[in-house]
């Protein structure tokens, strides 16, 4: 990845709920709760994301969400992308670009700063998150 890794969790999917039907795929949030890392902190995650299928193995995806660390340390952030998987599966695999905002000093840094974002499920609705803070080219 052109970047430098910033933030890893692993998680589970905690729910699921139909937020629309529209003409040809159903509106889709997910809600995961996860732990790990961020900027070396331990952190703990807690993510809401609605999902529509595109075409029959690749969606669009937008979502919200709030890290917290034991230290204080609190960032939110917004972000989209787009994935690979199956309707009716919880395999999937989603590639976006998050932004943040944080008043806190240890994360102050995510500020400003594009992230990189790459998200997996597996069949059973565990999760794993890799964030890197995109660099640009050299």
């Amino acid at each position: 990845m052109p970047g430098e890794l910033i933030g890893e969790s692993r998680g589970k999917i905690i729910g699921t709920r139909i937020v629309e039907l529209l003409e040809t795929s159903p509106k889709i949030e997910t809600t995961d709760q996860s732990t790990g890392k961020l900027l070396d902190l331990d952190a703990e995650d807690m993510s809401t994301a609605w999902s529509v299928w595109r075409s029959p193995d690749t969606f669009y995806a937008e979502g919200m969400g709030v890290t917290t660390s034991k230290d204080g340390e609190m960032a939110m952030y917004t972000g989209s992308g787009t994935g690979k998987g199956s309707a009716g599966s919880p395999e999937t695999s989603f590639h976006g670009m998050l932004v943040f905002r944080s008043s806190t000093p240890k994360w102050a840094r995510l500020n400003g700063i594009a992230v990189m974002v790459e998200y997996t499920v597996d069949a059973d609705g565990n999760t794993h998150t890799r964030l890197w803070e995109w660099k640009g080219r050299p």
